[in-house]
């Protein structure tokens, strides 16, 4: 800390309430139940490292197939893949996978390698996928893809409390006491873990982020 004073009529707290409970020393202390519910609250995509494969060619791979579950294991990191690829006949198609980084030999610093452990998952899955034929020729192409891009959320420090997580965080549900002011309406939160309709995803941070602007209004029209 560096020690400066800031006054404020109202403050805004949008990291992981997580992070909040464990970093930040509030005096006045805050409720038992809003204390309680920030020890207990986990940030759900803190452990997830995201991989995108990137194709200089519109999609090729069927769509019957393009989301999806995925078995990880050892160098198969990978738990769900989506297609990312633009409506329109762009020239370029991708896919967005959702990994855990800790089970891949390139878990430590080599992205390239993590996102050819990807890839290499994909085309095992779908050269086995019972229901839907892939040809081999789209497999083998799965590998070759023109760029990668890799987000390690775990290394984020306002997102993660755990640099190599061994696991994923249960999806959270709603919890009113996190929603909920403290300091009689000065002290807000509006995380997407303090959201009471969407907790977790995008929809959950912009819910948040409207509940407080409103109780914003609010408050300065009073």
């Amino acid at each position: 800390a560096s020690g400066e004073t800031l006054e404020a009529r109202n403050v805004v707290l949008a990291a992981p309430p997580r992070l909040v409970s464990q970093h930040i020393r509030f005096d006045p202390p805050l409720s038992n139940d809003k204390q309680k519910a920030m020890d207990q609250s986990q940030t759900w995509m803190a452990g997830v490292t995201k991989v995108a494969l990137v194709y200089n060619e519109p999609r090729f791979w069927p769509l019957s197939v393009s989301n999806g579950g995925l078995r990880p294991g050892p160098n198969r990191p990978a738990f769900q893949f989506y297609d990312g690829s633009p409506e329109e006949d762009s020239g370029a198609s991708a896919i967005t996978f959702f990994t855990l980084a800790g089970l891949s030999s390139a878990a430590a610093n080599d992205d390239k390698m993590l996102a050819k452990h990807c890839a290499e998952q994909l085309a095992s899955h779908l050269s086995s996928h019972g229901q839907t034929y892939v040809p081999d020729v789209v497999i083998g192409k799965l590998k070759e893809f023109d760029q990668y891009y890799v987000k390690r959320w775990p290394n984020e420090k306002y997102i993660s409390e755990d640099d190599n997580p061994q696991g994923i965080n249960r999806h959270p549900e709603p919890v009113p006491a996190l929603a909920r002011a403290e300091w009689d309406g000065q002290l807000l939160f509006a995380g997407t873990e303090c959201d009471l309709r969407s907790p977790g995803v995008m929809e959950g941070a912009v819910g948040a982020a409207m509940r407080v602007f409103d109780e914003l209004k609010k408050a300065w029209k009073e």
